[in-house]
Formats: structure tokens, sequence, C-alpha cells
């Protein structure tokens, strides 16, 4: 048999980075947003994590995951935090100094403001089973995670989007604006990525007429 009959030797396939993975994470994070669906009745409780700042994250997780964590809860933070009227409205739930206006795009064209939660910090909740539809693989020692945006009201409640996280256990919002570090909380995780449980909160513009909920994101905090 000639050489030119023989396949030429193929190269070792490359291991992707997890720095890919997390690119992927960034790029896709909008499109990964959808309506959770009602009465998910799958919802276990698992961990999370709950971080006032990338510096706390780092405690437990790489600088490179925390960030990509926080950027994806920026992201979700900007498109689907609770909306208020005005912002008596929104510091009557969330206590004096814990709202903030921003402007919203109308469909037909102009633009108009609201007042949501200010961002406190973002958490890492375990998912239940690893997705491959995410993007990632492996996952490592530690699992998949979904980050979320994080807002704690007057009585130290934490809340994410629409849902009620759990109580800090500092007891109110100023404890938490002044903690340096991490802590633990169980929570409600549905296997579609809807972390925490709905509010039952009613008031018009508030908790509970969010417009959507987090559901399907994730990331790989593996080592």
């Amino acid at each position: 048999m000639t050489d030119s009959q023989h396949p030429a030797p193929q190269p070792p396939p490359r291991k992707r980075r997890r720095s890919a993975y997390i690119s992927t994470l960034l790029v896709g994070s909008a499109a990964a947003v959808m309506l959770a669906a009602c009465g998910d009745d799958d919802a276990q409780k698992t961990e999370a994590k709950i971080f006032p700042s990338v510096q706390a994250c780092e405690v437990e997780f790489s600088a490179e995951e925390c960030n990509a964590a926080f950027e994806q809860s920026r992201q979700l933070h900007q498109q689907n935090a609770p909306r208020f009227n005005d912002m008596s409205t929104c510091e009557a739930q969330m206590g004096a100094g814990a709202c903030q206006a921003t402007v919203v795009a109308q469909p037909d064209g102009s633009v108009s403001n609201v007042f949501v939660p200010a961002l406190m910090g973002f958490m890492l909740a375990r998912a239940l089973q690893p997705q491959s539809s995410y993007g990632y693989i492996g996952g490592g020692s530690r699992g998949y995670y979904y980050p979320r945006p994080v807002y704690v009201d007057r009585d130290g409640y934490m809340r994410s989007g629409n849902a009620d996280i759990g109580r800090w256990s500092g007891g109110s919002r100023e404890s938490f604006s002044r903690s340096s570090v991490p802590t633990s909380v169980s929570t409600t995780v549905s296997k579609s990525g809807q972390v925490g449980t709905p509010s039952r909160t009613t008031t018009r513009g508030g908790f509970g007429k969010s417009s959507s909920s987090f559901s399907g994101s994730g990331f790989s905090g593996g080592g």
C-alpha cells in the first residue's frame, strides 16, 4: 500500500477552555431568558450562594467565573427587574433609597421613566441537572449553577425578578450592603431553571407584576 493510500494522521482534538464556555454564556444570555412555566411542579430545594460583590464571590469561585456570573446577573437585572410607575411605590416595598430610575423604550418609539429595585448583589443557585443546551459540558465537582441578580427589601428579604429567595441572615438591607462575605441559603430551583418562589405580592407595578422571570440560563462552576 502506498503512502497516498494511508490517511494523514490527525492532531488530537483540542480541549475547549472554560473561558470559551463563559463567552458563550455572555453572548447568549439575552436569548436564554424566557418565561417560566406556571405551576412548575418539578421544583426542589437546593443551595444558593449569595454574593454582595464579585470579590465576595472569589472566596469560593474563580475570578473568571465570578465576573461572568455578575455580568449575566447585571444583564438579567436590566431586562427583567420589576418595574414600578413611581419611586414612592417602589420604596414602599423595598425601602428608602433602595430604588433607582431607569429609562425604557416604548413600542411607539418613545421613552419613559420607570423605577426598579437597585441591584444589591448576585447569586449562584445550584442546578438540579446538567443542561447540554447551555453550551457547556462537564461541570467539574461543583456542578452547574444559575447566576441571578439579587435585590434586598427593607426587611431583609432577598428577591430576584418576581421571585422570593429567602431572608438575609443579617436581618436588614443595610446589613447586606455592609457585608463582604458570601452566604448560603436554601431556595427552590426547578429543572427549567426557575429560581425561587414566585412572589405573592400583587401591588400594581411591583413584585408579582414583573413582565417575566429568569429561567433556562446557567454556567458551569467546575473546579
